[in-house]
């Protein structure tokens, strides 16, 4: 509910609540989850969890775990958020049990669980649409599996929030286009899910309307209303004539293994995967860090992929909006922020894209748990590190790449 709009100032109060509808039908798979968010990665918490994992008042046995997991961090700032973490050296939490449950969680409950581990899968965020958003990380097994199992699309639902949730944003600056945040993601919510396109050429038209507010359009209700033209007239045969899809192929996977190269990470089974990619593309190194690149094995992989996964194009729908909801994508705080959240996007996609097909490269399974498997991994190096996205983002701005015709690159694979 806007209450407030002045020049430079925007006031919203936050009163509803916003989510998939997927989002209340998760539940953890607990002992028959086979990527374990307890598995592989850090789990790093505040000052205030730190306090209460100390004081418990465990048995011998417990104790005795949680002195081996906690693992105060120096020098990291104020330390107010990120204080402590539990200690992964051998890529498991010492706190999982063998039967993959967690000893403080069986022993003392879901209340003495570090903030991190009570919430995950899960995040909110008070955002200026209006809603407090209540949204879930595809680094989860289980949420990817809700995804699978929505051929309809991911809708939405919305409730009133009791008045203690409640809570007042003011925005200050150029909130020009902020003031639209609604209207312009239900507007790209709505090209993602427009079957009558690939999802290519959805993100594809999403980064041709985009680029007319990064080039300075104003007139945000008159451009929602051409967008939505815009969509119909291509519906009906306008779409600009592309370049032949393979010819862009060498240009999307020197981009997407590049980005795999670049995923320097510590986490066993993301170096894995990793390799097996690397390896399944027929990589052969000529010296240094340079590589012969092969497009054959991406196409094989290709095939074998469309042939196992082809009615499930939907599942990469529902990934793409749950993503564009879960990392609030839209960065509407000025043009050149748009243009930057669009390039973010479309880079997401690709990796996403190229590590599925890839899933079904020669001598792996080809099947679902492969391909979670690799999403699940995708997620954590990407969608959990921010820093990382920038960087990928920030490189193709550098090398005069961040274009509306470099995206088709993008996405062609």
């Amino acid at each position: 509910m806007a209450d407030g709009r002045q020049a430079g100032t925007w006031s919203v109060t936050v009163d509803k609540d916003l989510r998939p509808s997927y989002y209340d039908r998760f539940r953890c798979l607990a002992a028959g989850c086979k990527l374990s968010c307890c598995i592989g990665w850090n789990i790093a918490f505040n000052k205030k969890d730190y306090l209460s994992l100390k004081r418990q008042d465990a048995s011998p046995e417990l104790a005795e775990r949680l002195d081996r997991a906690l693992h105060r961090l120096r020098n990291n700032g104020d330390g107010s958020q990120i204080y402590a973490e539990f200690d992964m050296s051998d890529g498991v939490c010492p706190l999982l049990r063998d039967d993959c449950l967690c000893a403080l969680q069986a022993e003392k409950g879901l209340d003495a669980l570090p903030t991190v581990c009570k919430v995950f899968p899960r995040v909110e965020h008070y955002l200026p649409a209006g809603y407090l958003e209540r949204s879930l990380t595809p680094a989860c097994e289980g949420v990817l599996a809700l995804l699978w199992d929505m051929p309809e699309g991911v809708d939405f639902v919305s409730d009133p929030l009791p008045r203690e949730k409640w809570r007042k944003l003011t925005l200050e600056g150029d909130t020009s286009l902020i003031r639209y945040f609604a209207e312009i993601r239900e507007l790209c919510i709505d090209f993602l899910q427009d079957r009558r396109f690939p999802l290519p050429r959805r993100i594809l038209l999403m980064g041709m309307v985009l680029r007319e507010l990064a080039d300075g359009e104003k007139d945000i209700p008159g451009w929602l209303i051409w967008s939505r033209s815009m969509a119909e007239t291509l519906a009906s045969g306008g779409f600009p004539e592309e370049p032949e899809q393979e010819k862009l192929l060498a240009l999307f996977m020197t981009d997407t293994i590049q980005m795999l190269n670049r995923l320097k990470t510590h986490d066993p089974g993301l170096k894995r995967i990793r390799e097996d990619v690397l390896a399944g593309c027929g990589m052969s190194f000529t010296g240094g860090n340079r590589a012969t690149l092969r497009i054959a094995p991406y196409r094989e992989a290709r095939e074998r992929f469309e042939k196992n996964f082809g009615d499930r194009e939907y599942f990469f729908e529902n990934l793409m909006v749950a993503l564009l909801f879960y990392l609030n994508i839209l960065d509407l705080t000025s043009a050149e922020t748009l243009w930057k959240s669009y390039v973010n996007f479309c880079n997401l996609y690709a990796f996403y894209r190229f590590m599925a097909v890839m899933s079904c490269r020669e001598g792996s399974a080809g099947d679902t748990e492969e391909l979670f498997r690799t999403m699940v991994y995708v997620s954590r190096s990407l969608v959990h590190n921010g820093f990382r996205r920038a960087d990928l983002r920030d490189e193709l701005f550098q090398n005069d790449s961040a274009t509306l015709a470099h995206m088709a690159v993008l996405l062609c694979g």
